[in-house]
This record gives C-alpha cells, sequence and structure tokens, in this order.
C-alpha cells in the first residue's frame, strides 16, 4: 500500500516551509534547506507527500517541473551525482559519456525544465567518498544552485550534517530541519490516532493508554517508519483476530513476532 500522510506538527512545519521556498522568487542568493534524522525518522515520506501536492503542476508537454527530485548513488562520485539527474529526468545515460558531456547534458536539461526546486535524497552518501570528490559535490550543489538560481532541497541522516558543516558556504546556505524520534507525548497520541483512522478498522482508536503507547515506543525506537509498520503489522492482527481493534494484546503479538526491530537505533 501507498504511504499515506498523517499530519504531525514537525512534518507539517517542513511542508510549509518547502512550499515556501518553492515560492520564492529567483535570485542570486537562492534559500536552501537540509532535512536530515535517523533512518526512517520520515524524510523521504515528507519529500514525497510534498511531491504529489505539486504533482498536478507537472506541465509535461513543455518539458517544464517545478520540483526535479534525485539522489545521491551510494557511490556519489561527481559523474554518478549528474548521470541520476539526467535519469531522473527520464533520459538515457551513455557509459561513454565523459564528465564534462554529463554535466553539460544534466544541466541543460534542468535549464530547458525550468524546475523551481531540486531535491537530492541520501545526500549522507557522501561520506563514501574522499573529502577531494566530496568537495567536488558540495561545489556542484553550489553551482546548480547559483546558476539555475534553484532552491535545492538535501536530505539524509545525521552523517548528512556534518559532510554539509564541511563546507562553510553550505552550511551558511543551508537552513536545518531535524525530524526528531517521537518520545510519548500528546503530539504522538494524536499520531497513532491519525494512522489508526486510515485503517479499515472499527475500533481503531480504542485504546491508545500509556502502556500501549510506551510498549510502542519500545519496539520501535520512536523511529516514526517503524511506528507506521508496526501499527500497520498490529492492525493486520486485529483483523485476523476478528478484534477488529489494536490494543496492547495486538501490539504484543507483534513484538513477539518481530524481534529485528527491537534496539536497533540507527
Amino acid at each position: 500500500a501507498r504511504d499515506r500522510w498523517v499530519r504531525y506538527p514537525i512534518g507539517d512545519a517542513g511542508i510549509r516551509r518547502l512550499q515556501e521556498l518553492l515560492a520564492t522568487p529567483p535570485r542570486v542568493r537562492m534559500p536552501c534547506m537540509l532535512i536530515y534524522g535517523v533512518s526512517g525518522a520520515g524524510k523521504s515520506m515528507l519529500l514525497e507527500k510534498f511531491q504529489r501536492d505539486h504533482a498536478q503542476i507537472c506541465e509535461r508537454r513543455s518539458g517544464r517541473r517545478m520540483i526535479v527530485a534525485t539522489q545521491l548513488p551510494p557511490v556519489p562520485l561527481l559523474r554518478s551525482l549528474y548521470a541520476e539527474i539526467v535519469r531522473s529526468m527520464n533520459a538515457d545515460v551513455s557509459p561513454s559519456m565523459r564528465l564534462h558531456q554529463l554535466e553539460c547534458t544534466a544541466i541543460d536539461m534542468l535549464a530547458h525544465a525550468s524546475p523551481r526546486m531540486l531535491l537530492i535524497d541520501e545526500i549522507q552518501h557522501l561520506l563514501s567518498c574522499s573529502a577531494r570528490e566530496q568537495r567536488a559535490a558540495l561545489n556542484a550543489i553550489k553551482y546548480l544552485a547559483n546558476k539555475l538560481r534553484v532552491s535545492i532541497v538535501a536530505a539524509g541522516t545525521h552523517e548528512a550534517l556534518h559532510v554539509m558543516r564541511s563546507d562553510p558556504q553550505i552550511a551558511s546556505r543551508f537552513e536545518q530541519l531535524e525530524l526528531p524520534i517521537w518520545t510519548e507525548s500528546q503530539e504522538l497520541r494524536r499520531f497513532i490516532a491519525g494512522y489508526l483512522a486510515l485503517l479499515p478498522l472499527k475500533k481503531a482508536a480504542a485504546e491508545i493508554d500509556k502502556r500501549f503507547v510506551e510498549y510502542l515506543l519500545e519496539l520501535s525506537d520512536g523511529v516514526t517508519g517503524r511506528i507506521i509498520d508496526i501499527l500497520r503489522r498490529a492492525a493486520l492482527q486485529g483483523i485476523i483476530d476478528k478484534t477488529q481493534k489494536v490494543g496492547l494484546q495486538q501490539l504484543q503479538y507483534v513484538g513477539a513476532h518481530m524481534p529485528a526491530a527491537i534496539g536497533q537505533r540507527s
């Protein structure tokens, strides 16, 4: 099933800020943003939700795009970055293309699409290359922002923050939004109730008491993606056991059958 978006304060703040960046008129120094958090914190979900909201704005026939979304491959050499940008615009990349040709192709295609925003996910992959290659990739990102006058939004794990801070110009241009892990709170209860309300259960939100929340946090380490996965599994168990609800009993069933989810904080 497609991931469903459940509103919560930090996520909503992220969507609002992305909307503001998208509406920024082109200028010499475009505002940029880094969204970071532990693996599974909801970065990709947030970016996908934002892209879905703006999907109808794409003017496909003219080749123009409001948003171009790509991600850094695990070995993010400069060549890979440009190749991913070209692929994200549905074009083929010839293995024989030289770096300079690839760079020109990527920039030409972006210039034609004239997006207002470039999304680059998995930015922490920069850590898997040398310091020199990191600098080259960060310089390329700065160059794209300046040349195209486009807002760049990077997303990644906490390690991404260290990479971005290594370049003073990048650090000063990219504002930061952290997606933190959840703790016991009214916000979390509302998030759980909001997600359960989307599921086909008759008594979905009946039993979100203190023990339920504490055990859910113990199973998930407070990571958004894991919370959703566990609630989904618990809901399935509520259908199988014919109670049509998600309570502590269904959570305990999930906990007993997915030990790998416990204590694996990223």
